[in-house]
């Protein structure tokens, strides 16, 4: 927790800072620092990419916070004794005076002698001192050093096996499932990312570094859970969720595949991490975002969606407490983003036809909830899109990654749109592979042919649609609507 005392503050620069350099320059230290500062303390850093590898970005706002943190601060004291910023000693030239002048100051007097062993005192005096603290600071960050080395930093698995290490790659503890893990879903090609199966953060603000982890083995939901493992090993906790839903007519469960988890900032300010479990049926329809009690992994909310969720992004600025996910919206089979209050994240999303809709839920919806339709040049596709990504800038807008159409290796077709803070679409453009996938698609006999060499975006991708809670429908929205 911060101290009563004015905390350290980071230097003023730009809103939004791009790449490692940047951010180094920022908080005055060395890239590999700020990078293992990320690593072992819980940095924000944001990662922004598709299937490329991906640029890092952060907010100098959240950096701010974080230093006031008790993991801001524990990285800065271990970052070693502080540059002084010392040279050699200024020297004087002779003085142009009189060898008599000199000798009536320093020469012929006893006080001049007394006033020379006075300076010689004082110089060894810092020289000593300046030697004990360089050799305190050094235990310290030593010592620093060794507690950060003990601590988990890096996780992989060897077949039903789960092998936690320290950042110098030395094993500090392994765990072994019932069942082998399905290896391919670890190597981030899968459907959900690497870290969205398995983080290391100080979820509980206590200091210490625990692990949680999506174990994913052969069969059906039984052979999923979440784990969340003390920073020596022990098991805190694990989940497999067991519940009923309906929708329509139709009820789902009582058992769920766990798909992926993410971690984030908590929302109400308070110390450690929001855990986010995102659980889905076989059929991948329902799924549930819940937020998960770190102490006890019991769930403290529950949203239902019609359609799958892949991503999630939290923004907290400004008294804003909105929280995105990027899901599939089954009734359009397209792309859909939900904002909730991420304070409050209850409630299912709504839909026109009733077997999308949850009838057994309680009551409650989002405060926004948009859907991006595939463009004409898709139409024929019976593929369901998703919103793979929300970043949310720092004016307090926010950009979506919305998949139109997938054509394997030739990757994903995919419309990037941007909004303002209140949500109303300001700009759209594609990706790099978007046309490669059309043509890709077109040659399998999955894509229309004849439409444009070229994507006219506006024209293409505009308008999305938004509920309406007061008709109970969705309306469409133009691009660079006006405000709600």
């Amino acid at each position: 927790m911060p101290s009563s005392s004015d905390p350290a503050q980071g230097p003023p620069g730009p809103a939004q800072l791009n790449g490692w350099k940047d951010i180094a320059t920022y908080l005055g230290r060395s890239v590999r620092t700020v990078q293992r500062w990320e690593k072992d303390y819980g940095l924000p850093v944001r990662r922004f990419g598709l299937s490329r590898p991906e640029g890092v970005f952060a907010l100098s706002r959240e950096i701010d916070a974080w230093l006031l943190t008790s993991q801001g601060a524990s990285a800065r004291a271990g970052a070693g004794a502080p540059e002084t910023a010392g040279g050699p000693a200024e020297s004087s030239s002779p003085d142009s005076g009189t060898k008599g002048e000199r000798n009536s100051v320093f020469g012929r007097t006893s006080v001049g002698r007394m006033a020379i062993a006075a300076l010689v005192t004082a110089a060894v005096m810092a020289v000593l001192w300046m030697a004990w603290f360089y050799r305190h600071q050094r235990r310290e960050a030593v010592r620093e050093d060794a507690t950060v080395a003990e601590a988990p930093a890096a996780w992989d698995i060897d077949l039903d096996t789960l092998v936690v290490s320290d950042r110098l790659q030395r094993t500090l503890w392994t765990h072994r499932f019932p069942r082998g893990l399905a290896a391919d879903a670890y190597k981030g090609s899968g459907a959900a990312p690497r870290d969205t199966l398995g983080g290391i953060a100080d979820v509980d603000g206590d200091g210490r570094r625990e692990l949680w982890f999506v174990a994913k083995s052969e069969g059906g939901p039984a052979a999923t859970a979440l784990y969340l493992f003390e920073h020596d090993g022990r098991v805190r906790w694990m989940y497999q969720p067991s519940l009923s839903v309906r929708f329509g007519k139709e009820t789902f469960g009582p058992s769920w595949f766990v798909s992926r988890l993410f971690a984030t900032a908590d929302p109400g300010g308070g110390p450690g991490r929001a855990l986010w479990a995102a659980l889905y049926d076989a059929a991948l329809f329902p799924s549930l975002l819940q937020r998960l009690d770190p102490r006890t992994g019991k769930p403290m909310s529950a949203f239902w969606n019609n359609g799958y969720i892949i991503a999630l992004a939290l923004d907290v600025a400004d008294n804003r407490h909105r929280l995105f996910l990027g899901t599939c919206n089954n009734e359009h089979k397209a792309a859909g983003l939900v904002v909730l209050d991420a304070l409050n994240p209850n409630g299912s999303a709504p839909a026109e036809l009733e077997k999308y809709r949850c009838t057994s839920c309680p009551p409650g919806e989002p405060d926004v909830f948009l859907v991006f339709p595939k463009p004409a040049r898709f139409g024929v596709s019976d593929q369901t899109g998703a919103v793979e990504r929300v970043s949310v800038l720092a004016d307090g807008g926010v950009t979506v990654g919305a998949q139109h159409a997938s054509a394997g290796r030739a990757g994903l077709a995919v419309a990037i749109y941007t909004f303002d803070a209140e949500l109303n679409p300001r700009a759209a453009d594609t990706a790099d592979d978007y046309l490669k996938v059309y043509r890709a698609l077109v040659s399998q006999g999955a894509a229309r042919a004849g439409a444009p060499a070229t994507v006219d975006p506006d024209r293409e991708f505009f308008p999305v649609l938004r509920w309406d809670s007061a008709e109970r429908r969705f309306v469409t929205v133009p691009k660079a609507a006006a405000s709600r």
